[in-house]
């Protein structure tokens, strides 16, 4: 592969990823959403769910300013103590079980989260995307004062200056990708042929993770670890990784959709952003709920059924507590009276 044109690494270096990718409409409904995210059906499909509409970056890179040296000295001391925390401990080869398990228990690495199941990265985008306190008393600077439509404040409300808890609130982003057609271009811009094409494989993730790149080779390949872990196998998750530590995955991914459209491949198709207006959020977690996908079934345990009860609690907010006035007894209760 030739070295890339200025202009083109001008593009992928600075350049938006949405000018590589298909862009919807706002969504501002859920039966709108669940027949956009119905139309991703094929096992192709790969999703991730952001409660802010924030560039798609690996952990590493939000916390490193050298990622390439952090994730040596992290990866070296997770493997040098991980024993003295878990009897099983991956297989000293097998670095993609390693960096998974790292990013289980949430170090910072080069993995990306994603999921097979459109409804769990709307979930995890929804669920992220505010605390959505309905005592919040700051308004926005602009049009302080003037109501959203998906509200109607009670008189006590107004009365004690409550805001609508969905001002203040940023649109959450849910992302689709066409994982296969991905990693068939990375096996090719990559010059592996025949049988050894599965990039989850112990001799090809070494080959992309940590090997020596040329200067042109910019890529991105989702990768699955052979053993999977409780969480990732309810949430149906994989990861996407970036081939290179010292450029950023949103950089490497515009490398690889530029490569396949100079090559009059569909790659504009591969991959989608959906955008959801923040007053749908509250629906949006209401529905999945009746699908049992909250955070008590996506973590199993304790703490993912506590987590789960913050949904529970701004959903009855923005409804009807059982047996509570919201115009009489919540007033009193919120004054202390």
């Amino acid at each position: 592969m030739a070295l890339w044109p200025p202009d083109d690494y001008r593009k992928i270096r600075d350049g938006r990823l949405e000018d590589f990718a298909t862009v919807h409409s706002t969504v501002s409904s859920v039966s709108k959403l669940f027949e956009l995210l119905g139309s991703f059906n094929e096992p192709k499909w790969a999703f991730r769910g952001q409660g802010t509409d924030r560039v798609l970056a690996a952990s590493i890179e939000r916390v490193a300013i050298r990622p390439g040296i952090a994730e040596d000295d992290v990866m070296r001391g997770f493997r040098r103590r991980a024993h003295q925390y878990v009897t099983d401990v991956p297989s000293r080869d097998d670095d993609l079980e390693w960096l998974a398990l790292m990013q289980h228990h949430g170090a910072p690495t080069r993995l990306l989260d994603w999921t097979r199941s459109p409804h769990v990265a709307a979930f995890f985008a929804a669920q992220s995307s505010n605390a959505a306190n309905p005592f919040i008393t700051t308004k926005p600077e602009k049009q302080a004062d003037a109501p959203l439509a998906c509200c109607k404040e009670s008189n006590a409300a107004k009365q004690m200056h409550l805001s609508c808890p969905h001002r203040g609130i940023k649109p959450f982003v849910i992302w689709a990708v066409d994982v296969d057609s991905v990693n068939a271009e990375a096996v090719a811009m990559l010059g592996l042929a025949g049988a050894n094409n599965d990039l989850s494989a112990p001799e090809n993730f070494r080959k992309i993770y940590w090997d020596q790149q040329p200067d042109e080779l910019f890529l991105v390949a989702a990768v699955e670890p052979y053993r999977m872990n409780e969480r990732l196998t309810i949430q149906q998750g994989l990861f996407l990784m970036a081939n290179r530590p010292l450029f950023s995955f949103r950089s490497c991914l515009a490398a690889l959709l530029l490569h396949a459209s100079k090559e009059n491949k569909p790659s504009a198709q591969w991959l989608h952003k959906i955008v959801v207006a923040s007053e749908t959020r509250l629906d949006v977690l209401r529905a999945l709920n009746k699908l049992n996908i909250n955070s008590a079934t996506l973590f199993p345990g304790l703490d993912g059924f506590c987590q789960s009860l913050y949904v529970t609690v701004q959903i009855q907010e923005h409804e009807n507590w059982p047996g509570v006035s919201q115009t009489t007894d919540r007033e009193r209760w919120v004054r202390g009276i």
